[in-house]
């Protein structure tokens, strides 16, 4: 048989694959999903086979990182993704086009509906509280310690800062002020694209991208801050192309994004009375190296932080929601038994990917608190 001419089956990937890690089913894995994509059509990849293929990737990109090869098992999928038809990708579209109708459109009947229906609609209940979540009491205040002068910037919320949290759209904007940041006029930002290319939607993947570029050339290109890390990786993935081949204003994009956290580094740190006695730092699959989101939880909680496993996928998987949510929920709870092993509970849960809050919100047990870092800042 015929196998990918890049791939060499070395099985590195096996040792990253969170999929791998917790099912044990090697026909998950990128190295199955490259020997599959590499058969003869004679040889009989049936619709089951690329269904199967097509849908059994949680995007993480930890094979990348680590296949000799340079392969992308997220890359491949989603290309797979794109060729296909079907109500899962749909409803994924649909999802993603209007979030600010059909998020608290969902959110509002998903109160009415029983816990014990079918997945992906079962666990609704718990995904749209964790989506629409208020903070808790803050428990922690920072003091930045640096200035700007009259640096224009701007500030990319993303889906869920935008739509459904706005507190910590309201927060980053405080600590944007108070370094002094001069916010440029308001681009009209959307979807950073990773949600529309993880399922197979490269059409809107490349509008959103588009989109996006002409708000940042409208506003005389400011600094980009940005406080969600699958957003942040997925502005720094904008291609050449999607700059027309402008290699100089590409690299002025990537250049431009900038974390939000990476500013607060040196801020004045003060713990107020509620601060809880654990803290636990979720590192996301997308974050980048080094992740100032860390650095941030690491100073702020200091000797509360436990020690950060960076192994652990949330399992969120984007479209994989719907289209393997018992899947998806497999790997969570491996995460989340992880986290929480020798915990007490009251730990608070801390990460900086809207995506894992919510998967991670959705799964933990009532006695965790699981947010985004800008939730315990005052």
């Amino acid at each position: 048989m015929a196998v990918s001419k890049s791939c060499v089956q070395c099985g590195k990937c096996l040792e990253v694959c969170p999929l791998f890690k917790v099912t044990g089913r090697e026909e998950l894995t990128p190295r199955a999903k490259f020997f599959l994509e590499g058969l003869n059509p004679s040889e009989g990849l049936n619709e089951k086979d690329f269904k199967s293929l097509a849908s059994m990737c949680l995007s993480c990109g930890r094979c990348e990182n680590i296949c000799p090869q340079n392969m992308s098992g997220p890359d491949l999928v989603s290309s797979l993704r794109a060729e296909s038809k079907g109500f899962t990708k749909t409803c994924w579209d649909l999802w993603l086009s209007k979030p600010g109708f059909i998020w608290p459109m969902v959110a509002a009947l998903s109160k009415f509906s029983p816990a014990n229906l079918p997945e992906p609609v079962g666990s609704a209940k718990k995904r749209m509280e964790a989506l629409f979540a208020k903070s808790p009491k803050p428990w922690a205040k920072l003091v930045p310690d640096i200035k700007f002068e009259e640096q224009k910037v701007v500030l990319f919320e993303g889906c869920v800062g935008r739509y459904a949290r706005r507190d910590w759209t309201r927060k980053a904007e405080h600590f944007m002020d108070g370094l002094g940041l001069v916010r440029a006029d308001k681009p009209d930002f959307v979807c950073c694209g990773s949600s529309y290319g993880g399922a197979g939607l490269l059409d809107r993947q490349c509008k959103a991208r588009k989109a996006n570029i002409t708000a940042w050339k409208n506003s005389n290109f400011p600094l980009v801050i940005i406080f969600c890390t699958t957003c942040l990786k997925g502005l720094k993935e904008y291609s050449l192309a999607d700059f027309d081949g402008d290699r100089e204003l590409h690299n002025k994009w990537v250049s431009c994004l900038i974390p939000l956290s990476s500013l607060l580094l040196d801020a004045d740190v003060t713990l107020l009375e509620n601060s809880p006695q654990q803290v636990i730092y979720h590192k996301p699959c997308h974050a980048p190296q080094p992740d100032s989101d860390q650095a941030l939880v690491e100073a702020v909680a200091g000797e509360k932080l436990m020690p950060v496993n960076s192994d652990l996928c949330c399992g969120f998987g984007g479209i994989l929601q719907l289209g393997a949510p018992e899947l998806s929920k497999q790997v969570g709870y491996f995460c989340i038994d992880a986290l929480t092993k020798s915990v007490s509970p009251g730990a608070h849960i801390l990460t900086g990917c809207s995506a894992c809050v919510i998967q991670l919100a959705t799964l933990a047990k009532a006695d965790f608190f699981t947010g985004h870092w800008l939730d315990i800042l005052e």
